[in-house]
């Protein structure tokens, strides 16, 4: 859950998934240099945009310098011994593709839906399990949540203030969560949907959550 907007990340490619890495690192918002010594399908457009920098060559020694995060996939994967032994002495952050043994991190099958985010990690024994699971993921948390987050969102500072006391205002999120808001939402009905929240939120405590406001008086 590394937030990559405007950091620089730097792509080590050549692989079987450095497309796919690349248009992963382009949607969270790097900025992005992608040096990869062969010329890979969809790389020239994407460079020409502006959208990467690319450099076409191999790895060198003192390639990792600056960046925050380093991406492996390289045509050769015993180069990750190398480009493993420059991230521990840079303290850099290092992914390397299918190379767990050589990384610092994993990249995770991520599903998105607006400021939803479903990450999948098997540490590396087997993606594509992951993958699966993150397909089934994407057929039980669709659009609606996209939609349903931006609703929360404009509710939030209402929340706090209508709810000083944690107790009250944790209570109170459980409510409008578990509302029908989302049910509505699958069938489009925002207005419905907006209607529910409401109603979550104005309900009164409980009264368990009463008896301990009337203790702390």
């Amino acid at each position: 859950m590394l937030d990559l907007r405007d950091r620089p990340v730097l792509l080590l490619g050549g692989g079987d998934e450095t497309i796919a890495k690349i248009h992963s690192l382009l949607e969270a918002g790097a900025q992005l240099t992608v040096i990869c010594p062969v010329g890979l399908p969809g790389l020239a457009p994407l460079a020409a945009e502006g959208r990467i920098r690319w450099l076409r060559r191999e790895y060198r020694e003192g390639d990792l310098e600056g960046y925050f995060l380093v991406v492996s996939d390289p045509p050769e994967k015993s180069l990750n011994v190398l480009i493993s032994r420059e991230a521990e002495e840079r303290h850099t952050i290092l992914v390397a593709v299918n190379d767990p043994r050589n990384a610092s991190a994993i990249l995770p099958a991520v599903h998105r839906q607006g400021d939803l985010i479903i990450a999948v990690s098997t540490s590396g024994v087997a993606p594509a399990l992951a993958v699966r699971i993150k397909e089934r993921l994407q057929k039980e948390f669709g659009p609606e949540y996209a939609v349903l987050l931006r609703l929360l969102g404009e509710l939030r500072k209402e929340i706090a203030t209508r709810y000083p006391g944690f107790r009250e205002r944790r209570e109170a999120w459980y409510r409008i969560v578990d509302s029908e808001a989302v049910s509505f939402l699958r069938e489009e009905k925002v207005k419905e949907a907006h209607e529910a929240l409401r109603q979550a939120l104005e309900a009164a405590p409980t009264a368990a959550a009463g008896a301990r406001s009337s203790k702390r008086t």
